[in-house]
């Protein structure tokens, strides 16, 4: 097994610089071996000087084998610090919502379509980016030459489908791709592209052709407030998506 992680003061963080973090097993090991993995491996951290151990587990849907991380960590004595509701589709499944149907077909009877790029600048230059900095107001997490540089070296693992008109692009959305799950890590739409409802064609397309169990479409915590944003938790539910929580566990250092 393997616990990929940061340090911040006295913090063990698995992971600041990830959606998830967590212990990863090797297949086939079976219980009670994982519970094994992670007391020694607490034991471990916090013999270091640690102050306190924090995770936020890769949730169960993602993983090959059937894990039960709530049980996994209750049984460590971990203890459940935060909640982060999630969304996610699972695959396969038809648009249900009758907005979303009339949406898809009405990017369709536009004629927009939708194409897989084999880089990621279009979509950074003209959507991305300007639609952060005038409509949310805060950066991406990642610039162009750092996602170029993730996909360089990960190929396949990033993807990156856009919506176009006429050879304009209107929207898109960059995907990583795990086995199990898809994840849109970024989804963003020019005024044009959000009249024509383009990502709702776009969100339709995964759902037919990403190939993989689920399609992960991530949180809906506003950053400004950290309480679940409405209008995204309406907006994923309309696909399909149902919750899951992103959970925190904490283990502090008490020698």
């Amino acid at each position: 097994a393997l616990l990929p992680g940061n340090r911040h003061a006295q913090y063990l963080l698995s992971h600041q610089g990830r959606t998830f973090g967590g212990w990863i097993f090797q297949r086939g090991i079976g219980p009670p071996i994982p519970e094994e993995i992670i007391q020694r491996s607490l034991n471990y951290l916090l013999e270091q000087g640690f102050a306190r151990v924090r995770v936020k587990p890769v949730p169960e849907f993602y993983h090959a084998e059937m894990l039960d991380n709530d049980a996994l960590m209750l049984s460590a004595g971990g203890v459940l610090v935060d909640e982060d509701p999630n969304y996610a589709i699972e695959l396969p499944k038809v648009i249900s919502d009758r907005g979303k149907r009339w949406g898809v077909q009405k990017a369709m009877n536009k004629g927009i379509h939708i194409e897989e790029d084999d880089g990621f600048g279009t979509f950074w230059d003209e959507i991305l980016m300007p639609y952060h900095r005038q409509v949310l107001g805060y950066e991406p997490v990642h610039t162009l030459a750092e996602i170029e540089y993730l996909a360089t070296n990960n190929p396949t693992k990033i993807r990156q489908f856009n919506a176009y008109h006429k050879g304009e692009i209107l929207a898109g959305v960059t995907v990583f791709v795990h086995p199990e799950v898809a994840r849109t890590q970024y989804i963003a739409s020019t005024d044009e592209g959000r009249k024509n409802r383009a990502v709702d064609l776009l969100i339709g397309y995964l759902m037919r052709n990403i190939g993989e169990k689920y399609i992960d479409l991530g949180g809906v915590t506003d950053p400004k407030t950290g309480l679940p944003k409405e209008s995204l938790v309406q907006w994923k539910e309309s696909f399909g998506g149902e919750l899951y929580m992103g959970k925190v566990w904490e283990w502090e250092n008490r020698m």
